[in-house]
């Protein structure tokens, strides 16, 4: 069967009603995704730029997820470290008041009379640790009777700083003024030794401790306290993790920042350090000072005055460790800031090669719709052109 034949003008009116019909689908199309390249199709160049650059947006906003449980963790630690320094303090007040308690123990020497002589070597040793508290020359120094060396002495003892903060001093024997007393409030053994064979003019002195049973139901009561409070650190530094990452448990956490690997992978690695920027380790008590009380410790004021130092050091410590928190979170609080605009920036890049004007698009649709309603009537004229030849041969 051999094809039909149209005419020139319906063949015209046909091929531009089919070019108003196929610009008419792709208006329509681009309304309904809202993009105006939909495949390569459309403008291969924007199409594959602009997947690349929503393929780096999407990494990044999967990357900035981890950013966001990255300061949850540090939130985590940053909020233990509070608590544990309430505990701190809470445990500082504690040894205050047992200072303040009179309850403590000592044990006393017999008294004894220092003799007229220069003695050299004059040593303490309290619990295996010896210190000196230099030559003792009476005779030298012209002190005749035993109550001016009895001071001297008492003096010397008193006011060496090592002797002070062992919890070991002297005393003028009240019954006698001619005669010294040692007093050991250490809670440890102490043994003086002076020159030679002998002690200041008698035997060597040595003290045992003194005994706990003797110290005051108010410090027994507080060295419980103590325990307890100890015990909460430890288990607070235990509880401060996040998603199985604990940064007072020396966890370590890095936040990546990119999308790369490698070299050009860029991240941020979050622990507990020390001052010298080595690893702090566990928050736990007894690396701030908080050792476990006992009634040695809780009955020696020279012992808890030490440990009172210790928690002091250690509050300070905490205080660092807040601050490297707070400084981790700040740094990535601003990644993450740094991270959402250039999202959007690339989304934005995207967009911009894809996304159509929907208002021109609307405008195109309508101006489509009304060719083809033209092209329409143009076609339909021109099939009335030959159906008047058709009349003519009737």
């Amino acid at each position: 069967m051999s094809d039909i034949t149209l005419s020139a003008g319906v063949r015209s009116n046909l091929l531009s009603l089919q070019g108003t019909a196929s610009l008419l689908d792709r208006t329509q199309e681009r309304l309904s995704t809202g993009k105006k390249v939909n495949g390569p199709l459309d403008d291969a160049a924007a199409f594959f730029t602009a997947r690349g650059l929503s393929g780096r947006a999407n990494d990044l906003s999967s990357i900035m997820q981890g950013m966001q449980n990255g300061m949850k963790t540090i939130d985590a630690a940053s909020k233990g470290l509070s608590s544990i320094t309430t505990t701190m303090e809470n445990l500082v007040g504690t040894v205050r008041q047992a200072l303040g308690d009179p309850g403590g123990v000592s044990r006393e020497s017999t008294a004894f009379t220092i003799g007229n002589d220069d003695y050299a070597n004059n040593d303490i040793t309290v619990d295996g640790e010896t210190f000196s508290l230099g030559a003792l020359n009476f005779q030298t120094d012209g002190l005749g009777s035993n109550a001016e060396r009895a001071n001297a002495f008492v003096n010397t003892i008193n006011t060496n700083a090592d002797a002070r903060a062992a919890g070991v001093s002297a005393k003028i024997n009240p019954d006698n003024a001619d005669e010294v007393i040692l007093v050991n409030e250490s809670g440890q053994d102490v043994s003086f030794v002076g020159d030679g064979d002998a002690a200041w003019g008698t035997t060597d002195v040595d003290l045992d401790a003194p005994e706990t049973d003797d110290m005051s139901d108010t410090r027994r009561s507080l060295m419980n306290n103590f325990n307890d409070l100890r015990n909460e650190l430890n288990q607070l530094s235990q509880d401060s993790g996040y998603n199985g990452n604990n940064l007072l448990q020396s966890d370590v956490l890095e936040v990546v920042f990119n999308e790369l690997t490698g070299d050009q992978r860029t991240s941020f690695t979050v622990n507990t350090r020390q001052a010298d920027g080595t690893a702090f380790g566990d928050v736990e008590a007894d690396r701030l000072g908080a050792i476990e009380a006992d009634a040695d410790m809780f009955g020696s004021s020279a012992r808890l005055e030490e440990r009172l130092q210790a928690l002091q050091n250690g509050i300070g410590e905490l205080r660092s460790l807040s601050a490297q928190m707070g400084t981790a979170q700040t740094i990535i609080e601003n990644r993450e800031g740094f991270t959402k605009e250039m999202v959007n920036t690339l989304q934005a890049g995207s967009d911009g090669l894809t996304l159509a004007d929907m208002n021109e698009e609307a405008a195109n649709n309508l101006a489509m719709q009304t060719r083809q309603q033209l092209g329409q009537s143009a076609l339909s004229l021109a099939i009335q052109n030959d159906q008047s030849v058709l009349q003519l041969l009737r």
